[in-house]
């Protein structure tokens, strides 16, 4: 289906212009924090309007591209840029924005200078859009690296970090990640110009050069994901964050390479390669076991988040790596969820983290006087650990037993793991749920409205999620 209103470019243009709007916003302490973060909110809910407009263009039951649209950019070299979408990538894209705006909600009642971290947050949204329209592979590409210099100037100028080594490293290994995926850019369209993602997917490891192609694009995408020993840079990230909109676009990255997987990983691997990247899924199972241990014996909160969110992107690797066919069917359903529960683990934490810093007092039982903040935190939390109220629920049980089915040694390690991270969860829910008198936060410290009106909105899209993951789209 062709895309005659272009809509598929306004997703990416609209926030691109939000950009542009809030850098010409009045740069005042008062008035100039107000015009950028409400022209974001209005840009990212605008964009959601449209979101689930062109959900009402394509069809449930049909595979493949829809809206798809061609862009003529270079005659030589001959380069289009290709856009389309399908239910994974809009669900993906409709996830992403709607996590962002609950950042952007939260930064809002911060008293901090606002208008570049909008910036750059649109800037970075309108990257991460484009990464999941692309459709042929010089555009994914671009937009694929593209995500990278907004992210580098929020955790530069937001992102707290006491060590410019450690962003000077993030950086460099970034560039190494950006240099391997080029190479492979380079070498496949040297062997067959600029195709489609779906054209590449199936090439067959008897072509010429194919299966280096493969093994390049592989490690490059492994940059983005947190598997030892890749996960080093981007755990000395992620942990040291304490600003929730960037720690929430900083946990994207994976998710880039997860989907760089997916769209790119071969539909088909002859055995005599297959038996290689049983390699992958033993290092996946290990950094799984590695990262659980210590998000169950560290204490910090912001630990645990991040140490439940590398454990669900690698059982999400590994479950693209089995090529099971019902995995992939759900796969887009499970990361709907997992996003939805990660963005808003991430502000509720936020705010306990601030209640505490402005009382110089510990949040130990906090939520059983915050009512409102206790029933989010604790739906949250259900939802992270497994209970039956997303959509995480079905997929996570289909990845689960498929691996325990393959290999009941490591279905077994990564279970271990995964139980590991949901039980740090838990014990953290029961601390705030314990009841102490050195905890000074009262009612007075509860969830501001707009916050758990928001709050309210993300519970209702998982709860409907388990009951029909796609409830929302008028014309199915």
């Amino acid at each position: 289906m062709t895309n005659p209103l272009m809509m598929l470019s306004l997703i990416v243009i609209i926030p691109f212009l939000g950009m542009l709007f809030v850098l010409t916003s009045k740069d005042d302490v008062v008035y100039g924090r107000h015009n950028s973060t409400n022209v974001a909110m209005f840009t990212v809910f605008t964009n959601i309007i449209m979101i689930w407009q062109i959900f009402s263009f394509i069809k449930k039951s049909t595979d493949g591209s829809h809206l798809l649209q061609k862009i003529n950019w270079l005659k030589y070299p001959d380069i289009n840029f290709v856009l389309s979408v399908d239910n994974m990538s809009l669900l993906l894209i409709l996830a992403v924005h709607i996590i962002i705006l609950g950042g952007i909600i939260f930064i809002n009642h911060e008293d901090i200078k606002q208008k570049t971290m909008m910036a750059f947050s649109l800037l970075f949204l309108s990257m991460t859009t484009g990464l999941f329209i692309s459709n042929d592979i010089f555009s994914f590409f671009i937009f694929y690296e593209g995500m990278l210099l907004p992210l580098f100037m929020l955790i530069g100028m937001h992102g707290e970090l006491k060590k410019n080594s450690q962003l000077n490293g993030f950086f460099i290994y970034n560039l190494i990640g950006c240099v391997i995926f080029l190479l492979g850019i380079l070498w496949l369209y040297q062997h067959k110009g600029n195709i489609t993602l779906e054209t590449f997917s199936r090439l067959t490891a008897k072509q010429k050069f194919i299966p280096e192609i493969w093994v390049t694009f592989a490690i490059a995408f492994l940059f983005r994901i947190p598997v030892w020993p890749f996960h080093y840079f981007i755990a000395a990230i992620n942990t040291k964050l304490r600003n929730p909109l960037v720690f929430i676009e900083v946990s994207l990255l994976p998710l880039s390479g997860l989907y760089g997987f997916y769209r790119l990983w071969p539909s088909y691997i002859p055995l005599e390669f297959s038996q290689y990247f049983i390699w992958i899924n033993v290092i996946g199972i290990l950094t799984m076991l590695f990262i659980s241990l210590i998000g169950f014996s560290n204490p910090d909160s912001q630990y645990r988040i991040f140490s439940y969110s590398t454990i669900y992107y690698i059982m999400y690797l590994l479950g693209i790596f089995s090529q099971n066919k019902n995995i992939y069917n759900n796969l887009n359903y499970a990361l709907f969820g997992f996003l939805l529960v990660l963005g808003g683990l991430e502000v509720i934490t936020a705010y306990i983290r601030r209640s505490e810093q402005l009382h110089g007092s510990t949040s130990q039982g906090f939520l059983c006087r915050a009512r409102r903040l206790s029933l989010v935190y604790s739906f949250l939390i259900f939802s992270a650990v497994g209970f039956p109220i997303s959509s995480m629920f079905t997929s996570n049980f289909l990845i689960l037993s498929q691996l325990l089915s393959a290999n009941i040694h490591m279905g077994a390690v990564l279970t271990f793991s995964w139980i590991l991270a949901s039980v740090a969860l838990i014990f953290e829910m029961l601390r705030l749920k314990t009841e102490t008198k050195e905890c000074l936060l009262g009612k007075s410290d509860d969830l501001p409205q707009d916050c758990f009106v928001f709050m309210l909105f993300i519970a209702l899209m998982l709860l409907m999620s388990f009951i029909h993951p796609l409830w929302f789209v008028i014309n199915l």
